[in-house]
C-alpha cells in the first residue's frame, strides 16, 4: 500500500509526459501549417499583383513607359497573355537588376516566389500552345525550280541544264532546301533573269527565229564498248542519247560525227559497221561505217603521209547527214551502233588509238 501513491505519481507524471508530448506535436503540426498558409497565399495572383503595384508601377505603367513596359495594365492572372513583357521581367528579377538600386526591394522569397509563377505559367502556356515560330522567306532550289517550270509551263527541262542558268544552292545540315540557308544573292537573281528568258522561249516559241545549231559532244577519250545510257536501246553499243527541244514543228538536219584519236584519225574504219539514228524510239536512219575503202591499206600508220587512205580517216564522216520532220517540243535522240557479239580474229587493236 505505501508504494500506491508513488506508483500513482509515476504514472501520472507519465500521462502528463504523454500528453505534453502529444501537446506539442499538435502545437508543431499547427505551427508548419501556419507556415505554410501565407506561402500558399503568396503564390496567388492577387499577391503577385500587389507586388508588382508596389515595386514596379512606379516606373513601368502607362504613362511615364519607362523601357516600353506598362505593368500597370499587364495580365498578372494569366502571363501568357503578355509573354513578351513578363519575360523581360522574369530576366531582370533572375538578376535582381530591379528595382534599381536604392528604391525599396522585396525579400529573396518575394523574388523567388513571383519568378516562380511567372516561369511555371508561362512554361504551361508554351507547352499547350506550341509556336514553331515565323518561317522563313523560301525561295526554290534548283530541283524545285526545275519542277516548278515543268509542271506550270509544260516545259520539259530535261532538255535545259539548270546548272549553267543557276549557281550552286547553299547547303545546311546536308540540305539544299533549308529556308534560312537558301540566300538570295545578286548573282542569284542574274540567273534567274536569264533562265526566265531561256525557258520563256521555250515556252512561246519564235516562228521568225534564225537557224540554230546545237552540238552534242562525247569526251573524247571515252572507252564506247558497252551500252552508254538508260536511254539507249538494249543491245546497243557506244554513241550517246540527248533529250533536244525543237522549238517548232518543221523539218532539222542531224549531222554525226565519229571518234577521233590524237592523230585526228577516226577510229574503228577496219570493217562495216551499222549506225542507228532514232527519234523517240523510231529508227530514223541507218547509216554503214567503215570497211568501204577501195584503195590500198598501209601496213603502218606511220606512213599515211597525206595518201588517199589518210584522207579517208579523216573524212569518212562526212556524209553521215539526215534530215527529218519533228514535232514542236523535247525529244529524244538516241545515235548508236547495233552491238556485235563477234570480233574479227587478229591483233587486238585499242579503241582509243585504233587509227582502222
Amino acid at each position: 500500500m505505501g508504494t500506491g501513491p508513488a506508483r500513482y505519481r509515476a504514472l501520472l507524471l507519465g500521462c502528463l509526459g504523454l500528453g505534453v508530448g502529444v501537446t506539442l506535436a499538435g502545437l508543431g503540426y499547427m505551427h508548419a501549417a501556419a507556415q505554410q498558409a501565407p506561402a500558399q497565399a503568396a503564390s496567388t495572383p492577387a499577391v503577385h499583383r500587389a507586388v508588382i503595384d508596389q515595386y514596379c508601377v512606379v516606373c513601368h505603367n502607362g504613362t511615364l513607359k519607362t523601357a516600353s513596359l506598362e505593368l500597370d495594365s499587364a495580365n498578372i492572372e494569366d502571363p501568357s497573355k503578355d509573354s513578351v513583357i513578363f519575360e523581360k521581367v522574369i530576366r531582370k528579377l533572375r538578376m535582381q537588376a530591379m528595382p534599381p538600386q536604392g528604391m525599396p526591394r522585396p525579400d529573396r522569397a518575394t523574388y523567388d516566389s513571383l519568378m516562380s509563377y511567372l516561369e511555371t505559367t508561362l512554361d504551361r502556356a508554351a507547352a499547350e500552345n506550341v509556336n514553331p515560330g515565323r518561317p522563313a522567306l523560301h525561295r526554290l532550289n534548283r530541283s524545285e525550280y526545275a519542277n516548278a517550270i515543268r509542271d506550270l509551263l509544260a516545259v520539259d527541262t530535261s532538255a535545259i541544264d539548270i546548272t549553267e542558268l543557276l549557281p550552286t544552292d547553299d547547303a545546311g545540315y546536308g540540305f539544299d532546301n533549308i529556308g534560312d540557308v537558301l540566300t538570295v544573292s545578286p548573282l542569284l537573281m542574274e540567273g534567274y533573269l536569264a533562265a526566265s528568258r531561256r525557258v520563256s522561249r521555250i515556252a512561246i516559241g519564235d516562228r521568225a527565229a534564225d537557224t540554230v545549231f546545237e552540238n552534242y559532244e562525247v569526251p573524247r577519250y571515252v572507252i564506247q564498248q558497252e551500252r552508254m545510257s538508260e536511254n539507249l536501246p538494249l543491245g546497243s553499243r557506244g554513241g550517246l542519247a540527248v533529250r533536244h527541244n525543237f522549238p517548232a514543228d518543221g523539218e532539222y538536219t542531224l549531222r554525226v560525227r565519229l571518234q577521233k584519236n590524237g592523230k585526228t584519225y577516226i577510229v574503228g574504219l577496219a570493217h562495216p559497221r551499222q549506225l542507228d539514228v532514232r527519234l523517240d524510239g523510231q529508227k530514223v536512219k541507218q547509216f554503214t561505217v567503215g570497211g568501204d575503202y577501195q584503195g590500198k591499206r598501209p601496213e603502218q600508220a606511220s606512213s599515211f603521209n597525206q595518201g588517199d587512205f589518210e584522207r579517208y580517216l579523216m573524212n569518212a564522216d562526212q556524209n553521215l547527214e539526215v534530215r527529218f520532220q519533228a514535232k514542236a517540243g523535247t525529244r529524244l535522240i538516241p545515235v548508236t551502233f547495233p552491238n556485235q557479239t563477234a570480233e574479227p580474229e587478229g591483233v587486238f587493236q585499242s579503241p582509243v588509238t585504233d587509227y582502222a
